[in-house]
């Protein structure tokens, strides 16, 4: 039997399966052709690349956190109390958070792949979800704000493995509400 998260480890996978449950359920409403429909004449993201951006951005940074919690194993830095981001990592947790105040271009890495299923989009999804769920069961053991991790888009900057956590369920919810302004456009347009 797992053992039970800490609560603030708890709340994040929470957030994570919500997540993770939206994203089906908006897939789930909607028809092959409007997944993959771009609003604003295709200057826009499809529901379809942002479930697959996210998918993306989650490895991304899975694989990025993975690193930081190996290595805060090795060091035997154990867990020393919740999973708070810092000052700077608070405000960045907050800017990810719906609705969007401020377009960015995403980083090439981690652009939507074109022409991809459905199923294969979804599966990614889930997948990366999986991976992020595996990654918060194990930081229940190390000290989140003492770990840190290179930014995968901008190495020079180090991200604590606190901030990445909560990074990721805000991000979640800013491409989520993303994709259900997209399904609320298409309701108005015949397709």
């Amino acid at each position: 039997m797992a053992s039970a998260l800490p609560p603030d480890l708890q709340q994040i996978a929470d957030a994570i399966d919500a997540a993770d449950q939206a994203g089906a359920a908006i897939a789930a409403r909607v028809t092959d052709e409007e997944f993959h429909w771009k609003p604003d004449g295709g200057r826009r993201w499809s529901i379809a690349e942002c479930l697959d951006h996210l998918a993306a951005l989650n490895v991304l940074y899975g694989v990025a956190v993975r690193t930081a919690v190996d290595k805060a194993r090795q060091m035997g830095w154990t867990r020393q109390g919740p999973a708070e981001p810092g000052f700077f990592g608070t405000k960045f947790v907050a800017s990810q958070e719906p609705p969007v105040k401020a377009r960015l271009r995403a980083p090439q890495k981690v652009q939507p792949r074109p022409s991809r299923s459905r199923a294969e989009i979804l599966g990614a999804y889930h997948a990366a979800h999986e991976e992020v769920r595996r990654l918060i069961a194990d930081c229940a053991a190390i000290d989140t704000n003492r770990a840190t991790f290179s930014n995968p888009f901008l190495p020079i900057l180090k991200v604590r493995v606190s901030t990445a956590l909560n990074v990721l369920p805000a991000h979640d919810r800013r491409h989520l509400w993303q994709a259900e302004q997209v399904e609320k456009e298409l309701r108005q347009v015949a397709l």
